[in-house]
């Protein structure tokens, strides 16, 4: 169990939303849009919410609408991780009061992956791992010896 909180937040990422202009973003960017209340009552039977900030993937831009893939919640079943199905939603650009860029925030990304490592090697420790390199109780004395090296030559300075 604690190796999957530790694979969970070794494969997540924190990411930050910058604010971005229409024209600085790209095509198949992650992105988060703010719509006017009105539009949020228009899509909301189309995403299942009511809230004004919509989250997905930029699919077209035309001068006048933007066109998102917002993920679809993921249906129940084994089959589930494979894909997340997407809805294309088109937004007029006259309801679109703001629009963010998804960034990944390399320090916070850092840190998540440095914490989950060091709960992993704490996790190990305290179970006494020999991953670790903490030696178990099996084995012999023998296997436990540390080979001492002798030099093979002696060199002695002598002064003339």
């Amino acid at each position: 169990m604690s190796a999957l909180g530790v694979a969970v937040c070794t494969l997540s990422a924190c990411y930050t939303y910058t604010a971005a202009t229409p024209s600085g973003i790209q095509i198949g960017q992650r992105v988060r849009v703010r719509v006017s209340g009105a539009e949020a009552d228009r899509l909301e039977p189309t995403l299942g919410q009511s809230e004004r900030t919509i989250e997905g993937d930029l699919l077209e831009q035309a001068d006048s609408s933007l066109a998102l893939g917002i993920a679809l919640p993921l249906p129940a079943g084994p089959s589930s991780l494979a894909s997340r199905p997407q809805q294309r939603v088109v937004i007029p650009r006259a309801e679109v009061q703001e629009i963010e860029l998804r960034r990944l925030d390399g320090v916070r990304t850092s840190l998540l992956v440095g914490a989950g490592v060091a709960v992993a090697a704490a996790i190990a420790a305290s179970r006494g791992s020999s991953l670790l390199g903490s030696g178990g109780n099996g084995g012999s004395p023998n296997e436990r010896r540390v080979p001492v090296t002798l030099p093979l030559l002696r060199w002695r300075p002598t002064l003339p």
